[in-house]
């Protein structure tokens, strides 16, 4: 890989290591139901052809397929789906276009933070190492630049699929894919296995992801701590199912994965699985039953959606806005009321109107939801004036006077946070599980609550 190439990695994704990952929990999967179901998506998005890779961008506003579908460049090509915010439904597909597109075949699109792009591509460039290869561009200036093969460290003369790049709690930029590479996890072994690189150096097996059978496809979630795969090993329900595995550091093992159970996975083939960046979706493509019908008179690929929830955080942070289990570097501007915010999901930089001029801030999850709402208490009235992450409704509630030192914490374990004040060695709390109130006498008068807003 050339320097120039290396140095324009490595500026792009720094500003993404802002903070170490902290733990999600999830509610279970909901049963899959097929795309077009959703109200409002067009009808155009999944097509007697073979639609595959389905992906979203880290913001959510683009979703990505690799299809076969008619006015694509030659063979398999990417497509892009839009929306104008993450609760409207997804427009109709269009291809994506040179210079990601070519006449041979591009699939596997893998966008990631930063404006960056890594995709398959069977292209005969004089570089490209053989087979499918995993190829680099970034949207700059309005338009996509000419894409740049990662090279045969990373590469091989094998096929290479289904690239995931995340960065560690380290800093380490880390690709995950695929390879039918010769000599995989067994000497002579020329089935499908999961590989990655770290900071774009030789690619390594994945340790304690792959079998003697494929292993195929990997999906990882941003925080590196949840990976999706498709594999044919043992206890597949009729082809590729999806696998998943955990761990809690990108410092430690994967735990053993998962087979995930119908009717998450089906008879059909269930491939190339992916996580939206908040990790509450997941797309796959599937050739399942209620999938439209192709012209072999079998169902096609189409993409397939489920959901769950994310579960409150047993140790919350007062500053996660964007709800990905990272904190934001954010501050309070107290002489206009104005809330200044560095998404760590998107490093986007946001500027939310929300208070007055000398409000005091004081975040929390006071909804449960697992994202930080916009909160503050104003002296002259006693008010807190909170507005809720999950609906943007705006909650006005009087509690406390203006010497009091606001100390809002989750006091009753339900996930949620409480308005408390601290006020001479005795402490007000409004228990949000039931709306009771409850008196505590601990401390001095000149103590400073370790739960203290100020």
């Amino acid at each position: 890989m050339n320097r120039v190439f290396q140095a324009l990695l490595v500026a792009t994704v720094t500003i993404f290591a802002l903070s170490p990952a902290l733990g999600q929990r999830f509610s279970a999967w909901s049963d899959p139901v097929n795309m077009e179901s959703i109200p409002g998506t067009s009808t155009e998005f999944n097509t007697p052809y073979g639609d595959g890779c389905p992906i979203q961008a880290p913001d959510g506003l683009s979703f990505y397929i690799a299809s076969n579908r008619p006015g694509g460049m030659g063979g398999q090509d990417i497509w892009v789906s839009t929306r104008a915010s993450t609760d409207a439904p997804w427009g109709a597909f269009t291809n994506v276009g040179a210079p990601i597109n070519s006449a041979s075949d591009d699939f596997c699109p893998s966008p990631a933070p930063g404006n960056m792009f890594f995709f398959i591509s069977t292209r005969p460039d004089p570089g490209a190492c053989g087979g499918g290869d995993i190829y680099f561009t970034k949207f700059k200036d309005g338009a996509w630049q000419t894409p740049e093969n990662l090279g045969c460290e990373i590469n091989s003369s094998g096929a290479e699929w289904s690239p995931s790049y995340f960065q560690d709690e380290n800093g380490h930029g880390v690709l995950y894919f695929a390879s039918d590479r010769p000599n995989g996890r067994t000497p002579g072994d020329i089935g499908l296995d999961i590989y990655y690189t770290e900071d774009f150096g030789p690619a390594q097996l994945a340790p304690g992801l792959n079998s003697e059978y494929d292993d195929a496809r990997p999906n990882v979630r941003h925080d590196g701590l949840e990976i999706v795969f498709d594999s044919t090993r043992p206890g597949t329900l009729g082809g590729p199912d999806i696998w998943t595995a955990k761990r809690s550091s990108t410092s430690v093992p994967w735990e053993a994965p998962v087979h995930l159970p119908a009717p998450i996975n089906s008879a059909a083939g269930d491939t190339r699985a992916s996580l939206s960046w908040d990790g509450k979706q997941m797309v796959v493509g599937s050739s399942r039953p209620g999938s439209e019908i192709g012209g072999n008179g079998n169902p096609s690929g189409d993409v397939w959606v489920m959901t769950r929830n994310r579960l409150p955080d047993p140790n919350p942070s007062n500053a996660d806005f964007d709800g990905d289990g990272i904190s934001d570097v954010s501050v309070f501007r107290p002489t206009d009321g104005t809330w200044h915010i560095m998404q760590s999901s998107t490093g986007q930089y946001l500027v939310q109107p929300f208070g007055t001029a000398n409000d005091k801030p004081v975040p929390g999850d006071y909804d449960g939801d697992g994202a930080t709402d916009y909160a503050v208490f104003r002296p002259a009235e006693g008010m807190w004036y909170i507005r809720y992450s999950s609906d943007s409704s705006v909650h006005i509630l009087k509690w406390g006077i203006s010497t009091d030192v606001l100390a809002p914490a989750d006091y009753d374990g339900d996930g949620k946070t409480d308005l408390a004040v601290y006020r001479s060695g005795v402490w007000y709390i409004l228990r949000s599980s039931d709306g009771s109130v409850e008196y505590r006498y601990f401390g001095v008068s000149t103590d400073i609550p370790v739960a203290s807003a100020q």
